[in-house]
Order: C-alpha cells, then sequence, then structure tokens
C-alpha cells in the first residue's frame, strides 16, 4: 500500500509559534479573522530533501537560516524557495524550481527525473508571507558535493533526521511543521532506498494548517490524518 503524505500529521504538536498566535491576536480583536480578511496569496515554491546514506545512517542536507530573515528567521530548513519567471518556462515549473534553488543554495546539480514527490504544504492565512510549497526528496548524485551557497543562511549541515528532531523537541532548534512533519517520518528510515520506496506512489494531499483559539491560547489544527481517520 502506498504511503500517504498525510499519514504523520498526528504526531506533529498544534503549538503555534508566538509570533503567529501574536497575529492571531490582532485579527480576533479587529473582528478580522480568516474567513472576512484578505489573505496574502500565497507563492508557488519548491523545496527539496536532499538525502545521503551517511556513516550512521540517512541524512539530510539542512539549512540554519539568519534570524534577520523576514519568513522562517532563525528556522532550519530544506533548500527550496519560490517559483521565478525562469521556472514559468519549463513543463514542469516546479521541478524546475526545486531543481534551480537546489542549485543556488547547495551547489548540487539535480537531475529532475530523481524528484520524488514527498508533500505539499500551503502557509497559514494569517501570516503575511505565504508559500504553496511542493516538496520533493532527491538522493545526493554520486560526485555532487552539498555546501552552503546561501546568502539566507548562517550554516548548513548534513544531520540524521532523529537527531533534527531531538534537538528540535528539546529547544535547540526551530522549525516550521513542514520540515518537521518530514523529518518524522524519515527518521523512522535507515537509508536513501528506503526513503525513495516510501515515495514511491505516494498519495500527496495539500496541508493548509489552521490557527484556531483553544481556551486562552491557539492550535494548530490539520486534516485528518489517514492513520488517525483509520484509513
Amino acid at each position: 500500500m502506498p504511503s500517504h503524505s498525510l499519514d504523520v500529521l498526528s504526531s506533529l504538536s498544534p503549538a503555534v509559534p508566538v509570533t503567529l498566535a501574536e497575529l492571531a491576536e490582532a485579527a480576533e480583536r479587529a473582528e478580522a479573522g480568516p474567513a472576512s480578511g484578505r489573505p496574502v496569496t500565497p507563492r508557488p515554491a519548491a523545496s527539496v530533501v536532499l538525502c545521503r546514506d551517511g556513516d550512521a545512517g540517512l541524512e539530510t542536507f539542512l539549512l540554519h537560516r539568519h534570524a534577520r530573515m523576514a519568513f522562517a528567521a532563525s528556522m532550519v530548513v530544506f533548500p527550496g524557495g519560490g517559483l521565478d519567471p525562469v521556472d514559468r518556462s519549463d513543463e514542469d515549473p516546479r521541478r524546475a524550481c526545486a531543481v534551480r534553488e537546489t542549485l543556488e543554495e547547495t551547489g548540487v546539480s539535480l537531475p529532475a527525473a530523481d524528484l520524488v514527490p514527498w508533500a505539499h504544504w500551503i502557509t497559514p492565512i494569517l501570516q503575511p508571507i505565504r508559500y504553496d510549497t511542493y516538496f520533493y526528496l532527491a538522493p545526493l548524485p554520486p560526485g555532487e558535493v552539498a555546501g552552503d551557497l546561501s546568502t539566507e543562511t548562517e550554516r548548513a549541515a548534513w544531520t540524521a533526521p532523529a537527531s533534527a528532531v531531538s534537538a528540535y523537541r528539546n529547544g535547540v532548534l526551530a522549525m516550521m511543521p513542514p520540515t518537521l512533519s518530514i523529518l518524522l517520518e524519515l527518521a523512522e528510515l535507515s537509508s536513501v532506498a528506503e526513503a525513495i520506496a516510501l515515495g514511491a506512489g505516494r498519495l500527496i494531499e495539500t496541508v493548509l494548517p489552521e490557527v484556531v483559539r483553544r481556551g486562552d491560547g491557539w492550535m494548530f489544527r490539520y486534516p485528518p490524518s489517514r492513520t488517525s481517520a483509520g484509513g
């Protein structure tokens, strides 16, 4: 049975970052919630989960973004970014964007055919900068070396997914739900071959987290996963 991109959602924390909770509070006070406000149109984007087999098992290349960035400041992310005009001339603009961004940010040249569709996330409606992002998994091609070429990051490194998840839970690393969800799945795998096999025929559905009130605070509400729904 093929894997489903929603299966991991039940493992995600419903906690909302402080900055997003503040936006939700402001929207509530202004009586301009998602239904009545004018949300920013998300920019089409693509991101690549670059993987390799390290000495201790599966590793992925993570970028640590500068604190000064307007979007995902101080977060750990995968290489990627928004579509440029040059991407739109390609027959598959998202894949073209994924290949271009990976080359620009890491120096790795990826064959578009090697990209394995993995997930599709849209930034919550309340946020002032939004992306509609397709995530692809790709093995590091033979002979390629990943480096930190991005001007948006303070460092980049190959990291075991389980180590990254542990660092997040201990408050050492910060990451957004899409990044965490992907790492949670990869943490259960031991090799690139296993990851590619899990991605084969994978069912991809869009995840648009909702920010909803819970008591005196706010929480993320995700679409029900196939696992939690019994599917």
